[in-house]
């Protein structure tokens, strides 16, 4: 398997770090190597290494192996679902244009507004709810989860460290094959106005499902 070490800062990362100092807790105390952390490395290892789609994906492409045949066609279904996302919260947010402001610049980490972190985490988790039931009815999607989640099992714990008033991380991603094959490499400037924020909500959502995010969340 060859491997791909990244080291980044935790999403929102300083705003972890001000909760643990306000809550005069240890960086260790929060962090679990469980279930949650396996779910983030899957979600990171399709996203850098294995969606079969895009050079730098998502996260989302591996509830649609099987059933997109191409690079196209899944970047409509990822749009899709994120546009889906984007429709729910005008809906439910009409009249609040400061917090709908707020979530998009949360979403791209200009902000970290919690309540606007508890909005995106939310609606990730209802989105991915949803396309679960998707891959139960796609063998090639089924396989591609157990795949990924046998590379996930054989890789380290991210490993966490606090760099001034900030929490950084360093973990690997791993794959069992090369990265080229005709992916497509996703910007902007291809996409038309009126998808580009569906693709930052899917380029940026997996961010809220970090483990430690999710811990500040449950703690809250």
């Amino acid at each position: 398997m060859e491997l791909e070490r990244v080291e980044s800062e935790v999403p929102f990362g300083k705003a972890v770090h001000s909760w643990l100092v306000l809550h005069a807790s240890p960086l260790d105390k929060l962090v679990h190597h469980d279930q949650i952390e396996q779910a983030y490395l899957a979600w990171e290892t399709v996203r850098r290494r294995t969606n079969p789609y895009f050079l730098q994906g998502t996260g989302f492409e591996g509830y649609f192996v099987g059933i997109c045949p191409s690079p196209e066609a899944a970047l409509e279904a990822i749009l899709a679902t994120s546009q889906n996302i984007l429709d729910a919260i005008v809906r439910l947010y009409r009249y609040e244009y400061g917090l709908k402001s707020r979530l998009m610049k949360t979403l791209t980490r200009e902000n970290a507004d919690p309540k606007a972190i508890h909005i995106w985490s939310s609606y990730l988790g209802a989105a991915l709810g949803k396309l679960r039931s998707q891959v139960s009815t796609s063998r090639e999607a089924e396989a591609f989860r157990a795949r990924t989640y046998r590379l996930v099992s054989a890789l380290p714990p991210i490993s966490y460290y606090e760099n001034k008033s900030d929490v950084a991380q360093t973990y690997a991603v791993g794959s069992d094959e090369g990265r080229e094959n005709g992916k497509l490499y996703i910007t902007l400037e291809m996409l038309n106005p009126g998808q580009r924020d569906a693709w930052l909500v899917a380029k940026y959502i997996g961010e809220f499902g970090h483990p430690l995010v999710r811990k500040i969340l449950d703690h809250a």
